[in-house]
């Protein structure tokens, strides 16, 4: 039997490991880009802050193991808040226990500044665990506080301008739900922030449940796709909201809307000084839940109004009721689904909520994570630390994350959808994606 050898040239044995090495580099890569190893504090933040405590966030966010545990892991704030109440210093205390950005993270965020107007009332610890995530130093931020609100809460917050120069804080109208005091308290700080000397270019409110979906820069990208135009949700104003102004007419027709908004600047600008809209404002006084019914009201009278980026949203209710389409029901990054992305909320009679629900919306708990995280709407409402507070905090550190190590972000989606194609100048009937119309955030 004759046994053959085959020798390898020396310079053949290295073109060989050169493809080998590229071969387990690129593997690598990808390994590590799809499934990142487990840490509790990926963002390196140090560890007298708050958001890095020890929490191994990996296994919820990438779903990739049981994560039912994590229902039954405890956060005591309690300790956080009374350190907090009683400081001597509460910028010096503020800036140990919050992470907040002393600069912009990246020459795009820095040219195209956001501005954050909110509403809160409770929960400090909570509250500044979500200003800190939300915080730019390039942005604008404007903080009402509910007169009902205790006088701790209210002496506290009403300090934050001695700590950040780009906050203003106000006491607003004392509100119970429905009420005319909440739109007041949210327009008190839209007014604020547009009439001051700052270049911001979109605005967005925000309760104190809420939490981003989306980074700065990732939110920044989505208002450039806008293009101006405003982003709110759309229905059929509710006859029972009235009350007392049944038959005396608006001065521009009534739509239902949810309270969150993506507001640009030269809407903004008219918006504050309109006669009209001043005159919308005392109608809605008269009305039941008139915080759903402003943004709209005013974003989708186009021709009434002459709003900067509003649209007709008569067509919209419109095409709903004649158009013959299912609409799309996943929603992703790439394929947005829908015409509004302010907020993501879901409410008791839509689908399942697997941590809490009150007052028929849901407060989200750890088995919603892997869902919220490839949405595409730039924030999330509810999320509370009284509730799976796993899921509160494994969010703001997947957040700071991305925000620290930005993935790769194409905002194209969000310039299809149809409220940005009609403020473009398209017909309603050239829409690239007519269905993504067929549903508002209330749907059922």
């Amino acid at each position: 039997m004759v046994r053959l050898t085959y020798v390898l040239r020396p310079s053949r044995i290295r073109r060989i490991r050169k493809h080998v090495v590229c071969y387990v580099a690129i593997l690598c890569f990808i390994i590590t880009r799809c499934h990142r190893p487990a840490s509790t504090n990926r963002s390196n933040i140090p560890s007298n802050f708050i958001e890095a405590i020890s929490l191994n966030c990996d296994p919820i966010i990438n779903n990739t193991v049981d994560i039912v545990k994590y229902e039954y892991w405890k956060f005591n704030y309690q300790y956080y808040e009374d350190e907090l109440y009683s400081s001597k210093n509460i910028c010096e205390t503020i800036h140990n226990r919050f992470y907040f950005e002393k600069r912009p993270l990246s020459r795009e965020e820095e040219r195209f500044p956001l501005a954050f107007g909110y509403l809160v009332y409770k929960d400090l610890v909570q509250v500044l665990l979500q200003f800190s995530i939300f915080y730019q130093p390039q942005n604008a931020y404007c903080i009402c506080i509910d007169d009902f609100a205790s006088k701790a809460f209210k002496k506290f917050i009403m300090k934050l301008p001695q700590c950040f120069n780009n906050v203003h804080t106000m006491i607003g109208q004392y509100s119970n739900w429905g009420t005319f005091g909440i739109l007041d308290n949210v327009y008190q700080c839209f007014k604020y922030l547009t009439l001051r000397k700052h270049n911001w270019k979109y605005y967005q409110y925000l309760s104190g449940s809420d939490l981003p979906i989306r980074t700065n820069l990732e939110m920044v990208r989505i208002m450039k796709a806008l293009n101006g135009s405003i982003n709110t949700d759309v229905e059929e104003f509710d006859l029972d909201r009235y009350r007392t102004m049944e038959g005396i007419h608006p001065p521009v027709p009534l739509f239902k809307s949810a309270m969150s908004v993506a507001m640009p600047r030269a809407a903004a600008n008219y918006i504050v000084r309109s006669t009209k809209v001043r005159r919308l404002l005392k109608y809605l006084s008269h009305t039941w839940i008139p915080d759903e019914s402003f943004w709209t009201s005013v974003g989708g009278n186009a021709a009434l109004l002459r709003v900067p980026g509003s649209f007709r949203a008569r067509d919209i209710i419109w095409l709903r009721k004649h158009m013959k389409m299912d609409p799309q029901w996943w929603r992703t990054v790439s394929s947005v689904g829908s015409s509004y992305i302010a907020r993501y909320q879901v409410w008791e009679f839509q689908k399942q909520c697997y941590g809490e629900f009150r007052t028929w919306s849901c407060i989200f708990g750890i088995l919603d994570i892997p869902e919220i995280i490839t949405r595409p709407e730039l924030v999330v409402h509810k999320f509370s630390l009284d509730i799976q507070p796993a899921g509160y905090m494994c969010l703001l550190k997947e957040i700071r994350y991305r925000s620290h190590n930005p993935i790769e972000f194409d905002a194209v989606s969000y310039s299809e959808m149809p409220t940005v194609e009609l403020h473009n100048g398209k017909r309603i009937t050239e829409l690239t994606h007519p269905e993504w119309l067929l549903q508002s955030s209330f749907y059922k």
